[in-house]
């Protein structure tokens, strides 16, 4: 039996195509593994240009630390913070005329020299120009007090409720 040149192309074409199939179906798996890989990099590489910038930045954000140091306010070791701030906020409160209704105090969170404290006001009411105030208050205090989260929800046409999250910044003195 004789093989014409058309059948060996033909034959030829129809091997590549089933080894080119069976090809990619094995390395499937093998391509999505490699995608992730891929994206691991480039979000380490773009990490390690974030880090290339910040440290380069370091005597900028030295003498800004160095600037804010004197703005922050200092405490004793043994001085309970929670209790402190606490206090702080609901005298803001209680003076512009916002009412804390529940609030609970997270744990203290050291960042170096620096310790934060949350507090989640997990119910407030009052009015909106009492809340005004009473984030006015806490901006212009000149300690470091920062509000992340605020939510308000109309009760009625002068009165609001919601929720916000307070971190408190400070320092210790060293002992």
């Amino acid at each position: 039996m004789k093989i014409s040149t058309r059948e060996t192309v033909l034959g030829l074409i129809t091997v590549s195509a089933a080894l080119f199939g069976a090809t990619a179906w094995l390395s499937g798996s093998k391509i999505e593994a490699w995608k992730s890989v891929r994206q691991q990099q480039l979000q380490v590489e773009s990490s390690i240009e974030r880090s290339k910038v910040l440290v380069e930045q370091r005597d900028t954000w030295t003498a800004r630390m160095a600037e804010l140091e004197g703005l922050m306010p200092r405490f004793s070791q043994d001085k309970r913070m929670d209790v402190y701030w606490s206090a702080e906020m609901e005298k803001k409160a209680a003076k512009n005329g916002l009412k804390i209704l529940r609030h609970e105090i997270g744990s203290e969170i050291q960042e170096g020299v620096v310790y934060e404290l949350p507090i989640e006001c997990r119910d407030w009411s009052g009015s909106l120009d009492a809340l005004v105030h009473f984030l006015f208050d806490l901006q212009s205090e000149g300690a470091m007090l920062d509000v992340r989260y605020l939510r308000i929800k109309p009760k009625d046409k002068m009165i609001r409720t919601g929720r916000f999250s307070l971190y408190c910044a400070y320092m210790r003195e060293s002992s």
